[in-house]
């Protein structure tokens, strides 16, 4: 079993105990090491009272009498700690022995119930861990034995009700682990009722939704605004087999869905099918062609009022009168605009096809942008 006696666990119970009693404490590992001194000129040193105190698995005392014979000590008391019937270590109280004798087995407990503390942390911490990994490789699509797959999630408590709806969470950069802590325990909190959240990166969690415990777009909505989350969903999953590629679709909507609309927290696949073929085709694919019919107009158009234009233009479905209003021009300048466009570019935005062609350059370009 790993030592949970780590210098950083033994320094805190020193400054905790020293507190409370106001008599310098030190910590020894099991080889009778200090590695934990209210006194830190003394750490590293070799304590021969720990040493006797291991040997003998008792609690040591040191008199006036005992310094000559154990070297480098001082009057006190030492009491080994143990964990799960095992020694692993020595805590050590400086002063008269008439003083801190009634301090002794208190310490001792409260070490000891320091180091349960420590290892049942560690054992969440473990299984937190492994149940991270797990899902990683399951939407990364890496699993090739489901039946192993299930014997470990049942193992970790990883529950996932199927049908379910596959869900991407991104959450904004922290300045600190402290409140990136909070956050992902005030998240489990939102999201208890509906199935486990679980984190796969620093700044992003997955959510496998059980279909019938589908969550109100509203209640979604304020959640998503009240964390400033971005949130992406995905497709159906019916079988495990859906998840990786069900979790693709998400992660593209949150990517896809940020540049059509800026402010929008969620983002539906459903609602994103071309622009999110289009970002895959962007990260995957030379589509230097279709990037390209757009890029006559870098140098026609320093103040971007063209594509400016031909955003607006699709994004109010070609109504003219619309783009101009959202534009603050006039009716003939947005056409001019078109016609600008449309003779840089050999690409007519009035002509349905055309237009396509430029939206797709549009999208290409601007994903292109994206890490």
């Amino acid at each position: 079993m790993k030592n949970l006696l780590t210098r950083t666990l033994a320094q805190e119970i020193v400054n905790r105990t020293i507190d409370i009693i106001g008599y310098n404490v030190n910590v020894m590992d099991k080889d009778g090491i200090i590695i934990g001194s209210g006194d830190q000129s003394r750490l590293f040193e070799l304590h021969a009272g720990a040493v006797e105190a291991i040997a003998q698995e008792v609690e040591v005392e040191v008199g006036e009498e005992d310094l000559t014979r154990l070297k480098g000590t001082k009057t006190g008391i030492n009491l080994p700690i143990t964990f799960n019937e095992e020694i692993v270590g020595v805590i050590g109280i400086t002063g008269p022995l008439d003083e801190i004798r009634g301090y002794g087995k208190l310490v001792k407990m409260a070490a000891e119930l320091s180091l349960s503390q420590a290892f049942l942390t560690a054992e969440l911490q473990w299984d937190t861990r492994h149940k991270e990994e797990l899902v990683r490789q399951l939407i990364r699509a890496e699993i090739e034995d489901w039946n192993l797959f299930k014997t470990r999630a049942d193992s970790l408590g990883l529950s996932i009700s199927l049908p379910c709806e596959v869900i991407c969470i991104d959450t904004p950069q922290t300045a600190t682990r402290y409140n990136e802590e909070r956050q992902k325990y005030a998240l489990e909190e939102q999201f208890k009722e509906y199935s486990s959240l679980i984190q796969i990166q620093k700044d992003r969690y997955v959510l496998f939704l059980p279909a019938k415990k589908a969550i109100s777009k509203d209640k979604l909505l304020h959640i998503a605004s009240r964390f400033k989350l971005d949130v992406g969903y995905g497709t159906i999953a019916y079988t495990l087999d859906d998840i990786a590629p069900s979790y693709q679709k998400a992660s593209y909507s949150i990517n896809a869905g940020r540049f059509k609309k800026a402010d929008q927290r969620i983002h539906y696949y459903e609602e994103l099918v071309l622009d999110v073929s289009l970002y895959k085709l962007s990260r995957s694919t030379d589509m230097k062609e279709l990037k390209g019919i757009l890029m006559p107009l870098k140098p026609e158009d320093q103040a971007n009022q063209l594509l400016d234009t031909l955003e607006a233009y699709i994004k109010h479905n070609g109504e003219v009168k619309q783009v101009a209003k959202a534009l603050f021009v006039h009716r003939n300048t947005v056409q001019y605009r078109l016609q600008k466009i449309a003779e840089i570019t050999k690409k007519d935005p009035r002509v349905l096809e055309q237009l396509l062609e430029l939206y797709v350059s549009l999208k290409l370009n601007q994903f292109d942008g994206l890490k």
